[in-house]
């Protein structure tokens, strides 16, 4: 699944990639009449700003030096990034000139790949320079050919368990519980009930107890979650691809989500879990680790009372007795296909911005983790997260997130014809329902229906069977196109 990334430290010197080294102005550059590339990419807030300041030292540097302008726009979320994409290249009333090169999932670029419009990267790169990169990484983006590099890794990210550290100690000196729980999704599960009944004691209203943990990118869930327990739902060889919908996994998967969910013990209520963290609703929460930087530094209750928090964060939780699994993702970029001057001044942009210190920089300053192997080694990172502090957010993010691709099985879905909408399917089915399930729970309990009367129609196996074959033909008639 994947190799390890860890390298001497001496092999820096050989693995760095020197710009100054290779031959100047190749494929018709010119320092006296530069190229002007466009980027389109979804980076937001601090992303956005690390982002911008290395696009801005390149063209000032590099850039200057082999005639090469970058020019990047935000282009809003991935989702309208994506849109504006295909409208662009069905050339919509209204839409822009396709860019040089955007921020792309595999699932994107396969699609648009079947149009003859993504660029093979390859040949602007030597084998040496490929080698320097992730194994993981640099076969995510091998779409449409065995050897054809069509997304091309800069920033890439995986999930991580964050924690309200403060709310966390309060409720553990009172109950004895450890975080001892946090290592599997069984512990997250009985820690939730628990804290769940000990927050509901508190006070003289009954069954108003609060939610302990919620997720953001439900389909992770599902897709790492039965790799945890030993069946890759989408399974593509040969350019043919199975479902593998196990039922006893998928039961698994409900008895820790659903179950304590439509109990109140895990919630969702704003856009992101970080901003129920935020109101105090929730207590921990797995996300991106390139999303960290939104995790709050105080809680706002309803009431308008506020209070500062700290934050601990954890590698993702396993199921007991299992390999351990965490998601890789985070878009790559895709070049667009035109001619070997513009794919090239776009490549060396590229290769230029994943050089170890660049990308570490961005990695500090976005979230994100860095693609090199040699990336990983504490050596390098120690020295670049002196300003920081290691036992910040932002270290802890970055060493948790490395050490978890390093020690963990990083996985990603191979893209299909249907692969979104397949994906857009784990992401609501089992989340929706619960959701939709403890409103009416809810509902009930405020007529007057007593907390277990109320919760017995939902906690049947007649409930997970129904939602499981309704689930099951959906993702077969995707499968089956």
């Amino acid at each position: 699944m994947k190799k390890r990334w860890i390298i001497p430290l001496a092999a820096i010197a050989s693995l760095g990639f020197l710009m100054g080294c290779q031959t100047k102005n190749p494929y018709g550059l010119s320092k006296k009449d530069p190229i002007s590339i466009t980027i389109w990419h979804y980076y937001n807030g601090v992303q956005k700003e690390a982002f911008d300041s290395l696009v801005q030292s390149f063209n000032e540097t590099e850039g200057r030096e082999q005639g090469i302008f970058v020019k990047a726009l935000n282009k809003g979320s991935v989702d309208e990034l994506s849109s504006q994409i295909k409208d662009s290249i069905d050339h919509k009333t209204g839409s822009e000139p396709l860019p040089d090169l955007f921020s792309a999932y595999a699932d994107n670029v396969y699609e648009i790949d079947q149009k003859g419009l993504a660029a093979d990267l390859r040949p602007y790169l030597t084998p040496e320079e490929i080698s320097e990169y992730v194994d993981a990484y640099i076969e995510e983006g091998k779409i449409g050919g065995k050897e054809a590099i069509k997304v091309f890794p800069i920033a890439k990210s995986t999930e991580i368990l964050a924690v309200n550290q403060t709310d966390w100690e309060e409720f553990s000196k009172a109950t004895g519980e450890t975080d001892a729980a946090f290592a599997t999704w069984e512990g997250i599960t009985r820690v939730a009930g628990e804290y769940y009944h000990w927050t509901d004691s508190l006070t003289e209203t009954p069954d108003d107890g609060k939610a302990f943990f919620g997720r953001d990118a439900f389909a992770n869930y599902m897709l790492v979650g039965s790799m945890q327990l030993g069946h890759e739902i989408f399974r593509t060889e040969g350019g043919r691809t199975t479902l593998d919908f196990d039922k006893n996994v998928m039961r698994k998967l409900w008895d820790n989500y659903y179950v304590p969910y439509v109990n109140g013990y895990f919630g969702s209520y704003g856009k992101f879990r970080s901003d129920d963290v935020k109101t105090g609703k929730l207590a921990a929460y797995v996300g991106a680790t390139s999303g960290i930087s939104y995790f709050p530094s105080s809680v706002t209750l309803e009431d308008g009372t506020s209070y500062a928090i700290k934050s601990k964060l954890y590698p993702l939780p396993n199921f007991e007795g299992t390999i351990p699994f965490a998601v890789q993702q985070g878009a790559g970029m895709m070049v667009f296909r035109s001619d070997q001057t513009r794919e090239y001044a776009a490549t060396v942009f590229l290769k230029w911005f994943t050089s170890v210190e660049r990308n570490v920089e961005f990695s500090i300053g976005s979230g994100y983790l860095p693609v090199k192997k040699v990336s990983g080694s504490e050596a390098v990172l120690k020295p670049l997260l002196k300003e920081t502090g290691e036992n910040s957010p932002v270290s802890q993010n970055l060493l948790i997130g490395l050490d978890t691709a390093n020690k963990y099985l990083l996985y990603t879905p191979r893209p299909f014809h249907g692969g979104d909408r397949a994906r857009k399917i784990l992401q609501t089915s089992m989340s929706g329902k619960a959701r939709e399930d403890y409103e009416k729970v809810k509902k009930l309990m405020e007529q007057g229906t007593a907390r277990e009367r109320a919760l017995a129609d939902f906690l049947t196996d007649d409930n997970f069977n129904t939602w499981y074959e309704e689930t099951r033909g959906k993702l077969e008639a995707i499968v089956g196109e």
